[in-house]
């Protein structure tokens, strides 16, 4: 699980999803909050790929609440054309204050097939 660090005095965390390739594989996704030390979540954001500019949740808290919390990024995907078009990439990535503080990154190769990818980030106060 990667780490983010943050200032707890900086501004309201965002968590964006970023699809690349959205024109070769439909993505519909879910950011969620889970709490620290808990099995408890939040549902941030629902979605699809279709408008990269809604696909960006605000996290709900103060960031001096946010130490230790993990953000997840759970997406369901299939390629349109994975014989012309066989690779993916998709991101998560957390900002702050117009700066972004971090991300991970998954890529691979489209099956044809429905597949699943999941993400974690765990938030760091600095």
């Amino acid at each position: 699980m990667k780490e983010v660090y943050f200032k707890p005095d900086g501004g309201a965390l965002r968590a964006k999803a970023i699809f690349p390739h959205s024109s070769i594989a439909p993505v519909n996704y879910e950011i969620i909050l889970r709490e620290a030390g808990s099995n408890n979540t939040i549902s941030l954001l629902q979605g699809d790929n279709l408008n990269p500019e809604d696909d960006v949740a605000n996290l709900p808290f103060t960031p001096d609440l946010l130490n230790g919390r993990r953000v997840i990024l759970d997406a369901t995907y299939v390629g349109l054309n994975p014989a012309l078009h066989n690779g993916y990439r998709i991101r998560l990535e957390i900002w702050q204050d117009n700066a972004c503080l971090g991300f991970v990154e998954e890529t691979g190769e489209l099956t044809g097939k429905g597949q699943y990818t999941i993400m974690f980030i765990r938030l760091v106060a600095r």
